[in-house]
Formats: structure tokens, sequence, C-alpha cells
């Protein structure tokens, strides 16, 4: 079962690198920004985007970060170390609440707009189930 839970959570981090990698390399925002805003990505005053790619880049950095701390913990979680459970669900929690809180936020702005709340609550659910299968191998 800590074959299957490290290899739930590794996929997360792996997702989630993507994600980050995007948002950190990204020379504009994506198109769900575009449909929040209501606005090309052309329409926005220089100093706006600037800001904007900004907190992307930011948003892309925590995201790289949770996803290399998760990856990394894999590691003693793999060993049957108990405190990695626990470190796991930290960062999964942190992150991961806050990632489904700010979707359906961007959400609540403009609810035709495709924010990626289904993503975030897969990943939590999935986190959350891997460290359930974790903490069944441990009992």
């Amino acid at each position: 079962m800590l074959i299957l839970a490290s290899t739930i959570l590794l996929i997360i981090a792996s997702g989630s690198a993507a994600f980050g990698l995007r948002y950190l390399f990204a020379k504009e925002y994506l198109f769900y920004h575009a449909q929040l805003t209501g606005l090309e990505w052309s329409e926005i005053p220089l100093r706006y985007q600037a800001v904007i790619l900004g907190m992307l880049k930011m948003v892309g950095a925590g995201m790289l970060a949770f996803a290399v701390a998760l990856a990394w913990l894999v590691l003693p979680l793999s060993r049957g170390e108990q405190w990695a459970i626990w470190a796991i669900f930290s960062v999964v929690a942190i992150h991961g609440f806050i990632s489904i809180y700010v979707t359906i936020i961007l959400r609540r702005v403009n609810p035709g707009a495709k924010t990626n709340v289904a993503s975030a609550c897969t990943g939590v659910v999935l986190s959350l189930g891997a460290l359930g299968l974790a903490c069944i191998s441990h009992v």
C-alpha cells in the first residue's frame, strides 16, 4: 500500500510541477484568466501586466516548491516513517485548501470562467486518499 500511496503522491507532485513551470514561464495570463477579467492580454496596461506576471511567477514558484517538497517527502513515506504522513498532510492541507479556496473565489467573480476547481479538489482528495492508504499500512 505504501508503493501505491507513494505513486499517487508522485503523480500529484508531477502535475503540480508542470503547472508551476507553466505559470513560472508564462508570458501572459492563461485563457481562464482572460475569461475572469473579460480582457485580452493586449488590453491590459503594461504596468498591470507586470504585476500580473509577477503574481503568476509567485504562484508558479509556490506550486513548484509544493511539488519538490511532496516528492522529497515520498522517500521517508515509502520507507514507512510515520512522521512523513503528518509532514505531507501539512503541505497538502496548506497548498491544497488554499488552491481550492482561490479557485472557488475566482469562480464566484465570473461563474462562466473555467478556473481549476475540479483539479484542485481532485489533487487534495487523491493526496488525502494516499495518506489514508499509508496510515492503513502502518496499523
